[in-house]
This record gives C-alpha cells, sequence and structure tokens, in this order.
C-alpha cells in the first residue's frame, strides 16, 4: 500500500510540475503592442532588446505608446515607427551608472524579427544604438550615435 501512494506523489508531482511549465511559458511569448486590424504572426514584426551582460537595454516607447515588455520582444505592425529607448552601462569598476536615451526612427519589413543594440564606451564618454536584422545580423537597419551620456548615481 506504501508503494501505491508514492507512485500517485510521483505521478502528482509530475502533473505539477507539467502545468507549472505550461503557465510559464505562456508568458513568454511576444507581447502585442499595435492599434490597427489584427494580422496574422507571419505578417507581424518582431522587435527586441538585446541582453548584454553590463548594458541594459529598454525600448520606452514605440510611436508614443508606452511599453513595459519581457524578453520575448514586441509585436508591432511593419511599416515606419518611431521608438524612444534607454541603455544603462552598470560596469562594477565604475562608481556610477552611465546613462542615455534616444529616438530612432526605423521602417520595419512583416515577417523579420529586429534587435536594439546599445554600446557605451564609458573612457569616450560616448554611446550608440543600432537595429539589427535577426535573419542577418551584419545588417544594420539603423544607427545612431547618443547625444549625451549622462552619469547616475543610482539606477533601479
Amino acid at each position: 500500500m506504501k508503494s501505491v501512494f508514492f507512485i500517485t506523489r510521483q505521478s502528482f508531482f509530475l502533473f505539477f510540475m507539467t502545468f507549472m511549465l505550461f503557465v510559464l511559458s505562456s508568458g513568454c511569448g511576444p507581447q502585442k503592442k499595435y492599434t490597427g486590424p489584427y494580422l496574422p504572426d507571419e505578417e507581424l514584426v518582431i522587435i527586441r532588446p538585446t541582453d548584454k551582460v553590463f548594458t541594459h537595454v529598454k525600448i520606452l516607447s514605440i510611436d508614443e505608446t508606452e511599453i513595459t515588455h519581457g524578453p520575448a520582444g514586441i509585436a508591432i505592425h511593419p511599416g515606419e515607427h518611431s521608438m524612444i529607448m534607454e541603455a544603462v552601462l552598470d560596469y562594477p569598476f565604475l562608481d556610477k551608472y552611465l546613462y542615455f536615451e534616444q529616438s530612432l526612427n526605423v521602417n520595419l519589413e512583416a515577417g523579420k524579427k529586429y534587435t536594439l543594440h546599445a554600446t557605451i564606451l564609458p573612457l569616450r564618454n560616448e554611446g550608440f544604438a543600432w537595429i539589427s536584422d535577426d535573419d542577418d545580423p551584419e545588417k544594420m537597419i539603423v544607427k545612431k550615435y547618443a547625444p549625451a551620456i549622462i552619469p547616475l548615481p543610482n539606477y533601479p
């Protein structure tokens, strides 16, 4: 009788873990952040910020719509868009955070996936942002230098 209880407990644990994996993975897809008619996934554009170790990149807004997103990215209609992004360098040997915010205008093609990158060079006190096509990472869609790097004493 003890072994039947043990098997039932294992089955319950396996079911619970499978259920939790399903729940957690359902929230990992790209968020749809567009207005207008419904489009199938293959006609949308996916854009996501890069995940570099010391440089945090975040999309703040697209076409004046504030964005909150996860690492999977944002689904939007193809075409011309204006985007506001921020980049923060939190290199451990610096005594402050370096920050810049920038506006980018970009034309995005349907069915493509793009990545937003940023770099801050602390010794030169400059930075820049660029968007690359995930199918061809060497192809830059847009590249723009930061107008000013701001030192911050702390960053959330």
